[in-house]
């Protein structure tokens, strides 16, 4: 398909870009069975991300040296060891620049920012044009449109405020997700790349807004540490993994059964997996509500 390049502006042959890394998704398929679901459509087993026409061969290889370092350095050795310590350098930056800004065009060709307001609508733009010349190496500075990182990951115990979904854990080890997520003072990209989260600020309300989660520029450091998300993180966790629940539940018994036969056959390998480790959290905490939400949708159709 002949176009114009989202990136570079030339007039080239494009490539079908996925719309978050694909090393994402050929990981995901060694740790599982091969297949998985998306919560837009849980009946069918995929084997691939989204991928639209975005980029021209030349910036989908700029593009996949940065993926590469991230895939690498940092997303198998932390998904190996939720220890791990990293010395970054600019290549992390241009990772999270590079998945913040196919988050935001991939929005901005949906639905042109209709929910957002005005002030909003001009600073996504302002973003798009910042980070495109970072990522084109046209400049050195993201300004106030940072980008963040921090990791998620099972919960064994809950004594906190509030009610956890009965299915967080299995959202947590087991989801990729992208959005666009706005409030009246706020407005923000996410990027949920299995356990690790990448926002993307296009508005933030305040300077502490997040702490202990800033990609530092030219270098730094990623190890575990001490974290501050506003609650409204833990809200939208909560709601991500009840939905998610629920396209699962509509999932036919042929298609149960053809997971249960998939699992049967590597049965040693889930039993180590952190799916399997998620659920049997999701129980602990949760007790049989970590099972009810799936089933909820299949007791109203019997009924």
């Amino acid at each position: 398909m002949t176009g114009t390049c989202r990136l570079c502006e030339k007039e080239k042959e494009l490539k079908k870009s996925h719309l978050l890394p694909s090393f994402i998704f050929k990981w995901k398929k060694e740790q599982e069975t091969g297949f998985f679901r998306t919560s837009q459509n849980p009946n069918k087993r995929v084997q691939d991300g989204l991928k639209l026409y975005l980029l021209c061969a030349d910036c989908e290889q700029r593009f996949g040296l940065w993926e590469k370092q991230f895939s690498e350095k940092l997303f198998k050795p932390f998904h190996d060891n939720s220890g791990t310590k990293v010395k970054y350098s600019e290549w992390l930056l241009k990772f999270a620049v590079s998945v913040s800004w196919r988050n935001l065009i991939y929005h901005k060709m949906k639905n042109g920012f209709t929910h957002l307001s005005d002030t909003q609508r001009n600073l996504t733009e302002e973003a798009l044009l910042t980070w495109k010349s970072f990522l084109m190496n046209q400049t050195k500075h993201i300004g106030t449109f940072e980008q963040h990182i921090f990791t998620v990951d099972i919960i064994q115990s809950y004594q906190g405020h509030g009610s956890l979904s009965p299915y967080l854990n299995r959202y947590f080890v087991g989801s990729v997700d992208f959005d666009l997520l706005r409030t009246e003072k706020a407005c923000l990209l996410y990027s949920k790349l299995n356990k690790l989260v990448v926002i993307g600020i296009i508005q933030q309300p305040s300077k502490d807004y997040l702490e202990g989660t800033l990609i530092e520029y030219p270098t730094g450091e990623f190890r575990p540490r001490t974290i501050y998300i506003p609650e409204q993180f833990h809200h939208y966790f909560n709601k991500c993994a009840n939905q998610v629940a629920q396209h699962l539940s509509s999932l036919s018994d042929k298609q149960w059964a053809s997971i249960g036969k998939s699992y049967e056959k590597d049965i040693d390998r889930l039993k180590n997996s952190d799916i399997f480790i998620a659920t049997e959290a999701d129980l602990s905490i949760s007790g049989q509500n970590a099972f009810h939400v799936l089933k909820s949708n299949k007791d109203k159709d019997k009924k």
